[in-house]
C-alpha cells in the first residue's frame, strides 16, 4: 500500500487504463454524511441503540446497496416478521431523502477533473445507490455524459464491475477502482484491479488495518493527493 501521490504505479496505469471505475458516495459526491441522515430518516421511530448499531454497520459496509444494509437492520439488528416490507419501506423513505440531498449538494470538481483527463468512454460509475436515483442525479447536475456508464443497485457492485470488464475486453491489470468504502476495495481484490482508497469524505471504519498488507493498493488523504498521483498536477 503505497501513498497515492508518491506511488510511480498510477500514472502509468491511468494513461492506458481501458475502464477506470469511481465509486459515486464520497467519490464524485461529497453525500456520506447526509446518507447517514436519511439512514435515520427511514427508520425513523427505531430505538436509539439499534440506530447506532446500524450506523456502525453503515459505515464498516460503504458501497453496499441501502436494500442490502436494510436487511440486515430487520434480520439481525432489530428483526421483524415482514422484512421484506419493511425494506421496501424503508428504502422508498430513504430514496426521497437521499434525493433531495443530492439537489443540495455539487459534484467534487477533482472528480470530474479525473474523469475529463481519462475521457468519459474509460469512465464507470459503480454504485451501491439505486441506479434509477443515480440516473436522475447525474442528469440533473449535467455530468451523466462525463462517464460511458452510470450503474448502481440492485445489481450488486461486483457484477456491474465484472459485466463491464466483460463487455469492454478489458483485463483486470488495465483496470483501476476509486472508492471509499469496504465493498470498493473487496470487488477490487476479488477482480485483481488496482483499488485507491479515498480518504477524504470516507467514513469507513478500519480502512488501515484491511488495507495495510493488501496489494495493489494505493492511499490518497485527498482528491489533491490522487490528481498528483494520477500525474495530473
Amino acid at each position: 500500500m503505497l501513498p497515492a501521490q508518491h506511488d510511480p504505479r498510477l500514472a502509468p496505469l491511468f494513461r492506458r487504463a481501458a475502464c477506470i471505475f469511481f465509486d459515486c458516495d464520497g467519490i464524485i459526491y461529497d453525500s456520506n454524511g447526509f446518507k447517514q441522515r436519511a439512514m435515520r430518516h427511514a427508520l425513523a421511530g427505531q430505538g436509539e441503540r439499534a440506530l447506532t448499531e446500524m450506523s456502525e454497520f453503515w459505515r464498516k459496509n460503504g458501497g453496499m446497496s441501502r436494500f442490502a444494509k436494510l436487511q440486515h437492520f430487520f434480520t439481525h439488528i432489530a428483526p421483524h416478521p415482514d422484512v421484506t416490507g419493511q425494506v421496501a419501506t424503508a428504502a422508498h423513505r430513504f430514496g426521497e431523502y437521499s434525493r433531495a440531498g443530492y439537489d443540495e449538494c455539487e459534484p467534487l470538481a477533482p472528480a470530474l477533473r479525473a474523469a475529463a483527463a481519462a475521457g468519459a468512454a474509460r469512465c464507470h460509475v459503480v454504485s451501491g445507490a439505486a441506479q434509477s436515483e443515480l440516473e436522475s442525479v447525474f442528469a440533473a447536475h449535467g455530468i451523466a455524459s462525463c462517464f460511458a456508464s452510470v450503474l448502481g443497485s440492485p445489481t450488486p457492485k461486483l457484477e456491474l464491475v465484472s459485466t463491464v470488464l466483460a463487455a469492454r475486453h478489458c483485463p483486470p491489470e488495465r483496470a483501476l477502482l476509486i472508492g471509499d468504502g469496504a465493498l470498493d476495495f473487496r470487488v477490487a481484490q476479488e477482480l485483481g484491479i488496482h483499488f485507491v482508497y479515498l480518504a477524504e469524505f470516507s467514513e469507513w471504519l478500519g480502512a488501515q488495518e484491511q488495507l495495510a498488507a493488501a496489494e495493489p493498493v494505493s492511499v490518497a488523504e485527498t482528491w489533491q493527493e490522487l490528481l498528483t498521483g494520477l500525474g495530473l498536477n
